[in-house]
């Protein structure tokens, strides 16, 4: 590998288990995911997970992985290398930046045989800083498949709304607008952008990678995804989400479901409003999988949100981060993460 710095009566019988074989097929069972089919993608944002992590966190988060079964693994908000290797042993390989000034670094894990065949970091630089904060760079990787296929990679982790929509909508516009352009300009085959988006499938930003239409605006798409396939947009339409979950859990594994999700962020798109205290479903979908027409040809109809016990349960770390970068983990915490997986299978030999 080499790294290269850069810029989910018998009538009504037969008619309930016809719903329940489709509800499996395109979004999942939460706690137990369905046997994958050829290459699993995942993404999870494994919040401000550092080195020398609990060892009861560590156990749940390697819980997760097991059953998420996933071959390659973007992941956003990474300490280090370091901190991978409490979770990934020698059969897989981990292509990281692993900056020491970066305590929310992004990364790509791939299964062997899987082969990381390069990694860089795009859009670099301290003007580029209003669409990807301070050293929280794109992540591009190279991914080579046992029978020779080759997958590009693009793991983000786009600026929080932290500071409301309004104040911070147009710079994740503006990170959506460089990576449609860098993904057209690269012309690949297979692309996989997928992370932490900080918005959902229906907002601005996504709206333009889906399309590679900069003029796209807010709301529901009356088309398919011209540009980039976005596989979690059928599960966001049915209110699945990807964090906030928590608070709702009760020990047992769940639906990634939140009715009036997808309602509430419609809802408040566009004007000011205080968070928790104005907002009436607080879950939401941040974390998803877009793939380019090719790759989407090959889609195997397999995706979901990961609800498990094993995600859901613990207490969540107590971080306060200086000025200059410096992170005190005040309390480790053994919750895996506030996010929940999000996986999708495509018909390509993963072993």
């Amino acid at each position: 590998m080499r790294f290269r710095p850069l810029s989910i009566s018998l009538i009504p019988l037969i008619a309930a288990i016809g719903v329940f074989l489709l509800i499996r097929t395109t979004c999942g069972v939460q706690g137990d995911p369905l046997t994958k089919v050829g290459l699993r993608i995942a993404t999870w944002n494994i919040a401000w997970f550092g080195e020398d992590a609990h060892p009861e966190r560590i156990a749940n988060i390697k819980s997760v992985l097991n059953r998420v079964d996933a071959d390659v693994y973007g992941l956003q908000e990474i300490a280090s290398r370091k901190a991978l290797e409490q979770l990934f042993d020698s059969n897989w390989e981990i292509g990281i930046a692993d900056d020491p000034s970066e305590p929310q670094e992004t990364a790509i894990v791939v299964r062997k045989p899987l082969k990381i065949e390069s990694v860089e970091l795009v859009f670099e630089g301290r003007n580029l800083d209003d669409a990807f904060p301070g050293k929280r760079d794109l992540l591009r990787a190279v991914v080579a498949t046992p029978s020779g296929e080759r997958v590009s990679f693009y793991v983000v982790h786009f600026k929080s709304r932290s500071g409301g929509r309004l104040n911070t909508d147009q710079r994740r516009i503006f990170a959506c607008a460089l990576l449609a352009a860098y993904i057209r300009g690269k012309n690949e085959p297979f692309v996989v952008a997928l992370g932490d988006f900080n918005d959902t499938p229906d907002d601005e930003s996504v709206n333009i990678l889906e399309s590679g239409d900069l003029r796209a605006k807010a709301g529901m798409e009356p088309t398919s995804d011209p540009f980039m396939h976005n596989i979690t947009e059928p599960l966001w339409a049915k209110d699945y989400v990807t964090l906030e979950l928590r608070d709702r859990f009760r020990g047992s594994d769940m639906i990634a479901r939140a009715e009036g999700a997808r309602r509430e962020n419609d809802r408040l798109r566009g004007i000011d409003y205080r968070f928790p205290d104005d907002v009436k479903v607080r879950e939401i979908m941040f974390d998803q999988i877009l793939v380019s027409p090719k790759l989407f040809q090959i889609y195997a109809g397999t995706a979901g949100v990961y609800a498990g016990a094993d995600v859901l349960r613990g207490r969540p770390p107590q971080v306060r981060r200086g000025d200059s970068g410096f992170v005190r983990y005040d309390d480790k915490g053994t919750l895996a993460s506030d996010h929940l997986p999000v996986y999708a299978d495509f018909r390509l030999r993963a072993r």
